[in-house]
C-alpha cells in the first residue's frame, strides 16, 4: 500500500509542475493495465496511444524502440523507456519505465499471497483461459502491424523467413536476433 500512496503522490506532483510527464505516465499505466498475457501484448496498445493518438513517435521510430528492446536485456515493454526518452530525455525515460511496471508490481503483491485459492476456481481458470487466447490474437495484431511498417524487399523477407525458420529449429532468440542485425548490418554494406 506505501508503493501505491508513493505512487500517488508522484502522480500530483507530475500533474501539477510537468503536465507532458504526467501524461506519459498515466499512458504507461493504462498500457501495463490493459496488457494481458505478456509484453508482446502491450504493443499494439503501446503504438496506438504512442504513434496515433499522442504523435510522440512515428511508427518507425516506434519499430526502433521494438527492435532496441529485443537487443537489450529485459522484457520488450522496456520499450516504454525508449519511449519515454523520445519524448522527454531521461526524466521521461525514468517515468515511462517506473509507468509501465507498477501496474504488474501491484497487482502481482496484491493477488501472490491469494493466487493458489483463486487457481482452485474453475470460473477464475475458465477466466485466464480466455485471457491467453485474447493475447493469442494480441500477438497476431502485433505481427501485422509491424509488418506493415517495415520496409519490405526481398532480401527482409528471406531473412524473416529464416528467422522464423530458426525459432522452429528451436535456436536460441539471441542468436536469431543478434544473427538477423548482422545479416543487416553486412547487406547493408553492398
Amino acid at each position: 500500500m506505501l508503493l501505491l500512496a508513493v505512487a500517488a503522490v508522484v502522480m500530483g506532483i507530475l500533474y501539477v509542475f510537468r503536465p507532458p510527464l504526467f501524461n506519459l505516465a498515466l499512458t504507461m499505466l493504462r498500457v501495463d493495465l490493459f496488457a494481458f498475457g505478456g509484453g508482446f501484448a502491450s504493443i499494439p496498445l503501446l503504438q496506438h496511444e504512442v504513434v496515433s493518438v499522442h504523435h510522440w513517435l512515428t511508427a518507425p521510430v516506434f519499430i526502433d524502440g521494438i527492435a532496441l528492446g529485443q537487443v537489450t536485456p529485459g522484457p520488450i515493454v522496456i520499450t516504454a523507456t525508449f519511449v519515454g526518452y523520445m519524448f522527454a530525455g531521461l526524466a521521461g525515460a525514468v517515468v515511462a519505465t517506473a509507468a509501465i511496471f507498477l501496474p504488474s508490481f501491484a497487482v502481482l503483491v496484491l493477488v501472490e499471497p491469494y493466487f493458489d485459492r483463486f487457481m482452485r476456481n474453475r470460473y477464475f481458470r475458465k477466466a485466464i483461459t480466455g485471457v491467453l487466447l485474447s493475447f493469442v490474437g494480441l500477438l497476431l495484431a502485433v505481427t501485422v502491424r509491424l509488418a506493415v511498417n517495415v520496409s519490405w524487399e526481398i532480401w527482409s523477407v528471406v531473412l524473416a523467413v529464416s528467422a522464423f525458420a530458426a525459432l522452429r529449429l528451436k535456436i536460441d532468440v539471441l542468436w536469431v536476433v543478434v544473427g538477423g542485425g548482422v545479416i543487416s548490418v553486412i547487406i547493408g554494406l553492398f
